[in-house]
């Protein structure tokens, strides 16, 4: 069996050691390329029984010429990189690892809401700047005092909602994907997106991307939020419109933006988003943590090779198209 990470220097800083002695326990060939393209992916991963990625393009073309591929496993929760269709239409499992890091971007998301509600970083910048002033552009609220409104309540949306609880906040979702007793075993109202949009201090982000969340908060949907409103985004970039945030916080339609996300990553530095000073940016790092990178290595390699010995793991994404 031959096991090929398509992309290792996707993840900067990370190592493959827990890869590389689960599969030299378990005798399997281990590789790690470089593949940023759909032609490098094809030439270096073609002959594998498991193709592994982070980043690299899994796309149908790529797919098409995985001529040995019996699984498709992704290094994280989001899988657009991967065409499921294309996997599905060939019979290959498409794998993601959904649990690996829940109390980390669910932490991230209520930091971040910490962090600019508290006005933490202008207050810091404030006093290395020589200023000793408490109001310094000070207009924060209680906590207890505004709404979280959760666009999808997954297990991520879940946690964080736990979190901002303890803090006395009343909380809202939008999941038409959810039972209406999940959500209310939580003490939350469910409610339509665009009641949500308007209603929210903070809309936070917790849905895939995919056809149907590409832009699902838009021009149109910004303009209807209250101009004291603030979008967290942990989940995926091209979620929000970039373009139409940009321009709705700097026209004053909604207050400012924390996003671990953008449309385009890495963000260039030339890039308009990064002159708001009203923006909290992270380098999609809230899924990380010792533990968290430790789990979700380890789960690859449990997910790749108990797919290669006739298993059939739970977080196989395209069951339906599979397993039939």
């Amino acid at each position: 069996m031959l096991v090929i990470l398509a992309d290792g220097n996707s993840l900067e800083g990370d190592h493959y050691q827990i890869e590389e002695q689960f599969f030299k326990e378990r005798n399997v060939e281990f590789r790690i390329e470089d593949c940023l393209t759909e032609e490098s992916v094809i030439e270096k991963c073609k002959d594998a029984d498991a193709v592994l990625s982070v980043y690299a393009p899994i796309t149908e073309r790529v797919i098409n010429e995985l001529t040995n591929c019996k699984v498709l496993v992704r290094y994280g929760i989001g899988f657009d990189n991967i065409d499921v269709k294309a996997a599905s239409n060939k019979g290959i499992p498409v794998c993601n690892i959904p649990d690996y890091s829940i109390p980390e971007v669910a932490t991230h998301t209520i930091a971040m809401l910490l962090h600019f509600e508290r006005r933490i970083g202008l207050l810091d910048k404030s006093v290395r700047e020589g200023k000793w002033n408490p109001n310094e552009g000070f207009n924060s609220k209680r906590l207890s005092s505004l709404t979280l409104g959760l666009v999808g309540f997954g297990n991520i949306a879940q946690e964080t909602a736990k979190f901002a609880q303890a803090f006395g906040m009343n909380i809202v979702t939008y999941d038409p994907f959810i039972p209406d007793e999940v959500v209310h075993k939580f003490g939350i109202e469910k409610i339509e997106l665009d009641e949500l949009i308007e209603q929210s201090d903070y809309v936070s982000i917790h849905v895939p991307l995919n056809d149907g969340t590409f832009h699902l908060i838009n021009q149109e949907r910004l303009e209807r939020m209250k101009n004291t409103a603030v979008i967290l985004n942990t989940a995926r970039g091209p979620i929000v419109d970039q373009d139409a945030l940009v321009e709705a916080i700097k026209n004053g339609s909604i207050r400012g933006a924390c996003l671990d996300v953008l449309e385009k990553e890495p963000v260039k530095v030339e890039d308009e988003i990064l002159k708001l000073d009203n923006v909290v940016i992270t380098p999609h790092a809230a899924f990380n943590s010792v533990e968290a990178k430790e789990r979700l290595h380890t789960r690859v390699c449990e997910t790749a090779y108990d797919i290669l010995t006739g298993g059939r793991p739970q977080n196989i994404v395209n069951k339906a198209a599979v397993l039939s």
